[in-house]
C-alpha cells in the first residue's frame, strides 16, 4: 500500500484551525499521516496541534523550529524532512471536502505511468467566505484562470492550481527539492514549483470538481480576485497613464526569472529547455519575433492574452 502523507504548514492560525483539522480526520480515506511545521506561532495555534497530536498520536507528528518565515519556504522545508510515496499540501484556514483524499489519489494514480515518473493532480475549489458562505462554485475560473492550461509554459506565467489542492508522487517530490543553487525569490510560490516540474518533466491532471473550501480571511497569500470584463477594460485604460506597459513587462520579466531557476535542473527535455531558454532571452528580440514565439510555443493566459502578445 502506498505511504500518504499531508505537510500541513501553520502561522498563528489558530482562529480556523480546528475546523481544517477536522475536515482531515472526516476523509473517506483516513490511510494518511499528518505532519506539521509550525512557523513560530504567537496564538494558540501550538495548544490546538498539540491537542490533535493527543487524539491521535501514531498519525499526528508537530516539527518546532527551523524558522522558515514564509508559506512558500515552510512548505519546501517540510517537502525536504519528510518521505512518502504521496503526498497532500494543507493550509491552515480552508476546510477539505470529505472524499478529497480519495478522489485526488484514484486520479493520481490513473495518470501515473510509474512511481519514477514525476506525476500531479490538482482540484478546483470553493470560493468562501470567513462563514463558508459560498461566494464562488470555481476558484480557478474565478480568478481568470482555465483548468486546461496545464502545459509547462501555460503554467510558467499563469499557475491556475492553489497548493492545497494538489497531490503529487515521491518522484516529483525528489525533482523538486534535487537543486541546491534554485534562487527561491525568483520562483513565485511552491505550487508553481510543483506543478511545472510535474509538466516538464512528467504529468498535470486535473480534477474539474471543488473539493476545497478556500476561506477568504482577508490573510490568504493567494487571494482570489473576480473581475469583469468591464472592470479589467477600465482597470487597464486607468493603469495606462501609471505606466501599463511597464507593469505588463513587469510581469513577464517575473515569469522569465522563474524560468531562469527552473532550468538549473538536470535533464530538462531538450526541445523544452530550448523553448525555456529562448523565453528567458526574449526580450532581446524584436516584437513580431516575440508575437510569433508566445504563439508558436503556447504562452496563454486563459481569456487574457492579447495583451501579453502585443506588448510584451
Amino acid at each position: 500500500m502506498k505511504s500518504i502523507v499531508v505537510l500541513l504548514a501553520t502561522y498563528n492560525g489558530g482562529k480556523y484551525l480546528r475546523r481544517q483539522l477536522d475536515s482531515l480526520f472526516k476523509q473517506t480515506n483516513q490511510d494518511f499521516r499528518l505532519v506539521v511545521h509550525d512557523d513560530g506561532s504567537t496564538d494558540d495555534t501550538i495548544a490546538i496541534l498539540e491537542e490533535y497530536h493527543d487524539k491521535y498520536p501514531d498519525r499526528v507528528e508537530i516539527i518546532f523550529g527551523n524558522p522558515c518565515g514564509g508559506p512558500k519556504a515552510n512548505f519546501m522545508y517540510l517537502l525536504s524532512e519528510i518521505e512518502a510515496d504521496y503526498y497532500f499540501l494543507c493550509d491552515q484556514d480552508d476546510v477539505w471536502l470529505d472524499n478529497k483524499i480519495q478522489k485526488s489519489v484514484d486520479a493520481l494514480r490513473e495518470l501515473e505511468e510509474n512511481e519514477n515518473n514525476p506525476t500531479a493532480v490538482f482540484t478546483d475549489m470553493y470560493v468562501v467566505d470567513s462563514e463558508l458562505n459560498t461566494l464562488s462554485k470555481s476558484f480557478i475560473r474565478y480568478i481568470g484562470r482555465d483548468p486546461k492550461n496545464i502545459a509547462y509554459t501555460q503554467i510558467l506565467i499563469d499557475n491556475p492550481a492553489a497548493g492545497t489542492t494538489m497531490c503529487f508522487n515521491r518522484a516529483l517530490r525528489d525533482l523538486a527539492i534535487s537543486c541546491d543553487s534554485i534562487q527561491w525569490e525568483n520562483v513565485p510560490m511552491h505550487d508553481s514549483w510543483l506543478l511545472e516540474l510535474a509538466a516538464i518533466f512528467g504529468k498535470v491532471g486535473c480534477i474539474d470538481e471543488p473539493l476545497v473550501y478556500y476561506r477568504q480571511t482577508g490573510a490568504n497569500t493567494m487571494g482570489a480576485n473576480n473581475e469583469t470584463v468591464a472592470e479589467k477594460v477600465s482597470r487597464n485604460i486607468r493603469e495606462t497613464s501609471e505606466g501599463f506597459f511597464a507593469k505588463k513587462k513587469s510581469f513577464i520579466n517575473e515569469a522569465r526569472l522563474f524560468a531562469r531557476e527552473v532550468v538549473r535542473l538536470k535533464d530538462i527535455p531538450e526541445d523544452k529547455l530550448v523553448t525555456l531558454t529562448n523565453f528567458i532571452h526574449i526580450g532581446t528580440k524584436p516584437k513580431l519575433s516575440r508575437m510569433r514565439f508566445y504563439r508558436e510555443n503556447n504562452f496563454t493566459r486563459a481569456h487574457h492574452n492579447l495583451w501579453m502578445r502585443l506588448w510584451v
